[in-house]
């Protein structure tokens, strides 16, 4: 009778162990905020950039202006590292080509250095949608993983003449 409850409890905690071990899969949820939420980096009163309906344009003929566009972190409780990936849709207004660099940060100063990541996004010459994405690679961390500090995630773009942010989306 003692063997058979060694034998229980051993089998019990060989279950509890394996449940505590055994990877969980992470569902991921994608969060979309309008290209109008961003806003310009530097703030000016001489420009043709401004929010509209259908996202974040820059309506000049002539100037680039730089645009900076947040994240909303779905993240509570002190999580630091709420986004898997990061993406960012830019079109071109005129159907000209064109050729956008956005730079990705994240982290915060306060708690760490802050770690970027560029990229080229190029508009072709009808008037299309593309984009760039991001995700844990790009900041030097392995693949998959959420992506270190993006409690704190945003996406800065010299947005040439007529082009405009429609939407950023990060999954988390």
């Amino acid at each position: 009778m003692h063997n058979l409850r060694i034998s229980a409890a051993l089998a019990g905690f060989m279950v509890a162990y394996a449940l505590v071990i055994t990877p969980v899969a992470i569902a991921s949820t994608t969060l979309t905020m309008q290209g109008a939420s961003c806003q310009l980096s530097i703030p000016t009163t001489n420009t043709g950039v401004r929010p509209k309906a259908t996202g974040f344009r820059n309506e000049s003929t002539t100037t680039a202006n730089f645009v900076i566009c947040t994240f909303v972190s779905p993240a509570s409780g002190g999580n630091n590292d709420s986004f898997l990936s990061g993406f960012i849709n830019i079109a071109s207004l005129d159907g000209v080509a064109k050729t956008v660099t956005c730079t990705a940060v994240v982290g915060s100063q306060a708690l760490g250095p802050l770690k970027y990541s560029t990229k080229t996004i190029e508009l072709p010459t009808y008037v299309a949608f593309n984009g760039a994405h991001w995700d844990s690679t790009d900041f030097g961390e392995p693949a998959g993983s959420t992506i270190d500090g993006s409690i704190w995630f945003s996406i800065t773009c010299n947005l040439p003449p007529q082009a405009g942010i429609a939407y950023l989306s990060g999954e988390y």
